[in-house]
């Protein structure tokens, strides 16, 4: 009779865990830095002549992604898991965490030097939301953080990175390049203390002023500014953004971001020098490229155990990136190639992170 109560228990404790395992959406990894880096650029920037691609700089992977959680609705305009109904109703806390790359707002970010915004959009009932599989906030309540930062904050410059739109006509290079003037004149209605809006802080004509020559005075200008990539053509405020880097290399117009698609740290790690290497036998110059320095949340192939034993994206990255500082002289070899640094839960302190990644940084652009 005792074996059989504890055969029951047993039981009921692992239905228990499976259920919170599914369920539960919250993460454990929340500290973040409190360090200020508001002026990680100007602090750091001698040579106003350097080229804004061999700036280094942290940017933030799913950048407007905090507003997601269990009460967030699915992005009906991107395919994906989330839109299955049966694990909306069992499993929807397993995809928020595996959702949710951030969880600061752009305030937050840009306090703790983040420079590089990855931003997923989707246009829904003639509104903005960031995205990344279901709705964060409204896309404007980021940019607003972005906008009066730009006003405070001369000598910075932020890249602004729209990677994926979506809208119920399509999605990224399907789209007519009126969507994209209709999201950006969305962006530029809100009017800082100075009364500028986002576009204000364009000082630049992508039609006549190539990226591979663009520097830093020419784009802060006597304050501050920003540079937007999308995937459109013909638009002055906007550098064209390319589709996802291949691995073996390739050409590309203004930006090199290769995704790994890997959860174990070995792997990443050692991905990520093969990355460094290609990008200096390739001579990617004149256009930005990205070191995708962030974990992947499986859930539909083998590694999904993983993914459930690191528990969230957050999680994940709390525990990578320490590992990402904890070498010095690998780190800064790989902004030798690739200055943006990209990360999840660009904020966390675990090994110092956001403070040390700052420091290296702006060590390497003191030497431009």
């Amino acid at each position: 009779m005792k074996k059989r109560y504890i055969v029951f228990i047993t039981i009921l404790v692992l239905i228990l865990l499976l259920l919170s395992t599914l369920f539960m959406s919250f993460s454990f990894g929340s500290k973040e830095s409190k360090i200020d880096y508001s002026h990680v650029m100007r602090d750091s920037i001698t040579n106003k002549s350097a080229l804004v691609t061999d700036i280094a700089m942290l940017g933030a992977h799913d950048a407007f992604s905090s507003g997601i959680n269990m009460k967030s609705g699915v992005n009906s305009n991107e395919s994906g898991i989330q839109t299955n109904k049966f694990v909306g109703m069992f499993a929807k806390g397993l995809i928020v965490r595996m959702s949710k790359s951030q969880i600061a707002d752009a305030k937050t970010l840009l306090k703790a030097g983040v420079r590089y915004f990855d931003m997923r959009c989707t246009k829904l009932d003639n509104k903005y939301y960031a995205t990344h599989g279901y709705l964060s906030n409204e896309i404007k309540e980021y940019i607003n953080d972005i906008v009066d930062f730009l006003g405070e904050a001369d000598g910075e410059f932020i890249v602004l990175d729209i990677q994926h739109f979506y809208t119920e006509n399509g999605a990224n290079n399907a789209l007519d390049k009126s969507e994209y003037e209709t999201l950006l004149n969305y962006l530029n209605e809100y009017k800082n203390a100075k009364g500028f809006g986002i576009l204000d802080y364009v000082r630049y004509d992508s039609t006549t002023d190539t990226l591979a020559t663009l520097t830093y005075e020419k784009v802060v200008g006597d304050s501050s500014g920003i540079i937007i990539l999308a995937k459109t053509n013909e638009l002055k405020s906007c550098y064209y953004r390319d589709s996802n880097a291949l691995k073996d290399g390739g050409n590309y117009t203004s930006i090199r971001s290769y995704w790994h698609q890997t959860n174990k740290t070995k792997d990443l790690l050692s991905g990520m020098d093969s990355e460094a290497s290609l990008v200096k036998e390739k001579g990617y110059d004149g256009i930005f490229v990205v070191n995708q320095a962030q974990k992947t949340g499986f859930i539909m192939n083998a590694s999904i155990m993983r993914s459930l034993f690191s528990w969230s994206i957050i999680d994940m990255a709390n525990n990578f990136n320490k590992n990402l500082v904890s070498d010095k002289e690998r780190f800064m070899n790989w902004l030798d190639s690739m200055p943006i640094l990209m990360v999840d839960f660009t904020t966390s302190t675990k090994g110092d992170f956001n403070n040390l990644a700052n420091k290296y940084i702006m060590e390497k652009n003191k030497s431009l």
